[in-house]
């Protein structure tokens, strides 16, 4: 038959240590042993040996019996060389951590402070971790949406990237040496807008005789339009001080350390042109 100690028992977390108590399985006085052994802790991890996994049980908010248990399993590895003929240990560190394993043992204090944290972890501590736990899964879910939206916009305003540098006249590969090369064609352009100009003699003169017939303009009418259909592409100089300069200096455009598109200059550029047509409209 089987021995009626052996069976298992249910009891409720909470009556368990007022269950211990009633059939004095442990002292009603256990928290009075259990401020004397914590004391007894404090003094005894302030000399301890380098050993890693000793580093992460004191590491820990609360050292409790079963802690204390594998300390001193560890020491009688560290300490083995104080153990004398009769077995014992000469080590203070281990007569410390053994006294504190008797003490525990004493009147089954060791019981009565495991009930304690049981019961604790199971009202408070459990219940808390799980609340964290969903408000941790609410905020992957919505870190997941706004990735999802944030990926959707990167293709949105990649295509909008684009399509400025289109209005730009460059592809937005090489920014940079793309913005150079519509500078080296500045010259050429205006050039050609200075021949174009000069076709413009009877426009220019019909538009002048119309404002003036129309709204009895006494200052003159196009006055840039008309020097550049007389002059072509001159100096600003010339324009300002009607003297052709001696010698025109052309600016010298230096090369530009071409570089990799990227997603900030991607950013970069498409906030500086999007100021840019703000600007203008």
């Amino acid at each position: 038959m089987e021995n009626i100690q052996n069976l298992p028992i249910d009891i409720q977390t909470s009556k368990l240590s007022d269950w211990l108590l009633d059939r004095r399985h442990c002292n009603m006085k256990w928290q009075s042993a259990i401020k004397t052994i914590r004391e007894k802790i404090n003094t005894a991890i302030q000399d301890m040996p380098e050993n890693e996994e000793i580093k992460q049980l004191l590491s820990g908010s609360y050292i409790h019996y079963f802690h204390c248990l594998r300390i001193v399993e560890i020491l009688k590895g560290t300490e083995a060389s104080s153990k004398n003929i009769f077995g014992r240990y000469s080590s203070q560190r281990m007569k410390d951590w053994q006294e504190i394993i008797s003490l525990y043992e004493a009147d089954n204090v060791y019981l009565a402070e495991a009930a304690s944290l049981l019961s604790r972890n199971v009202s408070y501590e459990g219940p808390a971790l799980r609340k964290q736990l969903a408000k941790a899964q609410q905020l992957q879910q919505e870190l997941s949406r706004r990735e999802v939206e944030c990926q959707s916009s990167v293709v949105e305003l990649r295509e909008r990237y684009y399509a400025a540098c289109k209005q730009y006249g460059i592809t937005g590969e090489n920014v940079p040496r793309e913005l150079q090369a519509l500078l080296k064609d500045l010259p050429a352009v205006l050039e050609e807008v200075g021949k174009d100009a000069a076709k413009l003699e009877k426009q220019i003169q019909l538009y002048v005789a119309f404002s003036n017939f129309v709204c009895n303009w006494s200052e003159p009418v196009l006055p840039m339009l008309t020097f550049a259909q007389k002059k072509g592409n001159v100096t600003f100089y010339e324009w300002k001080t009607g003297k052709v300069p001696v010698i025109v200096e052309r600016p010298v455009v230096e090369e530009v350390i071409p570089e990799a598109l990227t997603e900030n200059t991607v950013g970069l550029i498409f906030t500086v042109s999007c100021s840019h047509c703000t600007r203008e409209d």
